[in-house]
């Protein structure tokens, strides 16, 4: 065996249901933002009092939810009916990094505090992902038959009995193992990143080889079997993390082959006791955002450069100074015909831009929306609650 190296291992998602009585007024409120946006056909963004993570309210729901929220931080779903939770939000995996787990979840509870329900809210524990970023072990499809699985051959819990082997080309790429309340997943993380054009990952890996592959060993817990192992809460899971992971690692293992018949009874492979020994902790880096906007930037421009090659083929001149120079007349009579101005389109978009990261820190606003307060009340003074829309106007 190569020298097994672990590059980076900790929690990659975190989903959470909240229960507690909605803040009087919030869904009236919301309900006007979201006919903001459904008439301008763009989200609305709120950031709400000194503790916010700020979000961009869309203009439709999500499942159940009738108000669905988004920014690179959190996704937030308000309002489902009885039985379910009355909010559901997720992390999103970069806001984990840049933060840490311990601390965005701490932030997530006290922005739903002080924003969204009337007192502290409690939160359980929907998903959980553990994982561990590794290199020095590249797997090949034969090593599909050399792992073994608690749940697909004994049902310990209530999964379907199926593995699933994922081939790129003549190379295996990732293993599944496992579904419902627990699954496992071993994939190539670099194809992965290659594939979905995702670079920040790798400010977390520590001496990455970039000559070779990286490999993810990832269990996703979810709630049912979270409660059955006492992690009901984001902080009962978290603090437990290393335990579910040891357990996780027992439950699917990778052996070697012996003359047993009994797959069971073969040794453990050392690659898998190397990973089985992981130390899960909560791996961070200031890089992470940096690599996001620079990720964003790089998207625009690639989409910059094929219009205006576009627009360039369309006449004579083959530079990027014509093509764009030649834009300015039909910009400037389209933007006219919008009663916009260029300058009004990049000011709504700044405002728009919600950075990754920001974590809880006061606002240009400044104070918060006390629990009791109504929104949508005349009581909406400056410092209470901001809202951007296009117009920059409030709501009646």
């Amino acid at each position: 065996m190569a020298e097994l190296r672990i590059l980076s291992a900790g929690v990659d998602t975190l989903h959470c249901s909240v229960r507690g009585e909605l803040q009087d007024g919030l869904l009236v409120f919301l309900e006007a933002l979201k006919q903001e946006a459904q008439h301008s056909k763009e989200s609305q963004v709120v950031t709400w009092g000194e503790q916010s993570l700020s979000v961009a309210l869309r203009p439709h729901g999500w499942r159940s939810y009738p108000f669905w929220a988004s920014s690179p931080n959190i996704e937030v779903a308000i309002g489902a009916p009885a039985p379910f939770p009355p909010v559901f939000i997720q992390a999103h995996s970069a806001y984990l990094h840049s933060r840490g787990a311990d601390q965005a979840a701490a932030e997530i509870s006290e922005w739903l505090a002080a924003n969204v329900t009337r007192e502290e809210p409690v939160l359980g524990m929907s998903r959980l992902d553990l994982y561990c970023d590794l290199q020095g072990w590249t797997p090949v499809i034969e090593d599909f038959e050399k792992f073994h699985c608690r749940a697909v051959r004994r049902r310990t819990y209530s999964v379907p009995a199926y593995d699933q082997a994922h081939l790129r080309g003549r190379r295996a790429s990732g293993f599944v193992f496992g579904g419902g309340d627990l699954m496992a997943r071993c994939y190539d993380k670099t194809l992965e990143l290659k594939v979905r054009g995702v670079e920040w990952p790798q400010a977390l890996w520590v001496d990455w080889d970039q000559d070779q592959p990286v490999w993810r060993v990832e269990f996703q817990f979810r709630r049912r079997s979270l409660v059955s192992m006492g992690c009901s809460t984001p902080g009962e899971a978290l603090a437990a993390r290393r335990e579910l992971w040891r357990y996780a690692t027992q439950w699917l293992s990778l052996r070697t082959p012996a003359a047993d018949s009994n797959r069971a009874r073969w040794p453990e492979a050392p690659e898998w006791a190397a990973i089985r020994g992981a130390e899960i902790g909560s791996p961070t880096s200031p890089l992470v955002r940096e690599m996001v906007q620079s990720a964003d930037e790089l998207r625009i421009i690639r989409g910059l450069v094929g219009y205006a090659s576009s627009l360039a083929a369309l006449g004579a001149a083959p530079g990027l100074g014509v093509a764009l120079g030649r834009t300015a007349p039909g910009v400037s009579a389209y933007l006219e015909s919008q009663g916009e101005t260029f300058t009004d389109i990049v000011a709504r978009k700044r405002r728009r831009r919600i950075e990754v990261a920001q974590g809880v820190q006061n606002t240009a606003a400044g104070g918060h929306l006390q629990p009791g307060e109504r929104p949508t009340e005349a009581r909406r003074a400056e410092g209470e609650v901001t809202v951007v829309t296009e117009a920059q106007v409030g709501l009646p």
